[in-house]
């Protein structure tokens, strides 16, 4: 679980820098609706959560039954989802409601450069995180956010576009500000 053939060589996590998943070891998290608590961490780079059962690591199918992750002690909460555009995986939810603003945290795994001569050290192996890419879940679908508010007012119908606008406007809303688009999503759930 913790390796990657980097084509030369099979490269242990612990030997390459940077990490891989969303936080350090494993954390107690409800799977789904259900009460079962289990230890798990969620791994960034291969977009997968992984249990730890005894000392064997398990990944989790990405499956309808598997659609949720909860963490117990900050209540974070991963749902499984898939926009048009081909983004699929885990989401991280940070507002809930109606619409539900979905952050998807993604890490880049650059593989080690040697040295080409004595002059010039060498890169090693790392995993590098990438800028978060957010999106708004409505009912029927999920939009991908970008740095143009017209791109996410042409989402929503006639009648909701001039309030959304007015809102952004009037709020000086940043669609690139994780605050400032909780402070919409939160708006657009009244």
């Amino acid at each position: 679980m913790d390796e990657i053939n980097s084509g030369k060589a099979v490269l242990k996590y612990s030997d390459i820098k940077g990490n891989a998943f969303y936080k350090n070891g494993f954390n107690n998290a409800k799977i789904g609706e259900t009460t079962t608590i289990l230890p798990i961490r969620y791994n960034m780079f291969k977009d997968s959560f992984e249990i730890l059962n005894n000392n064997d690591v398990y990944a989790v199918p990405k499956d309808n039954i598997f659609s949720t992750f909860t963490f117990v002690s900050s209540n974070e909460k991963f749902v499984l989802g898939k926009d048009d555009e081909g983004f699929a995986g885990y989401f991280l939810v940070l507002s809930e409601g109606k619409h539900k603003l979905l952050k998807k945290m993604l890490v880049k795994f650059y593989p080690e450069v040697p040295a080409q001569n004595s002059m010039v050290p060498g890169t090693p192996a790392k995993f590098e995180k990438q800028k978060p890419i957010y999106f708004i879940k409505t009912d029927d679908k999920i939009v991908k956010l970008t740095k143009k508010p017209e791109d996410l007012i042409n989402a929503f119908p006639e009648e909701k576009k001039n309030e959304v606008k007015d809102f952004i406007k009037n709020n000086k809303i940043k669609l690139t500000e994780e605050l400032d688009l909780i402070k919409l999503v939160n708006f657009l759930n009244k």
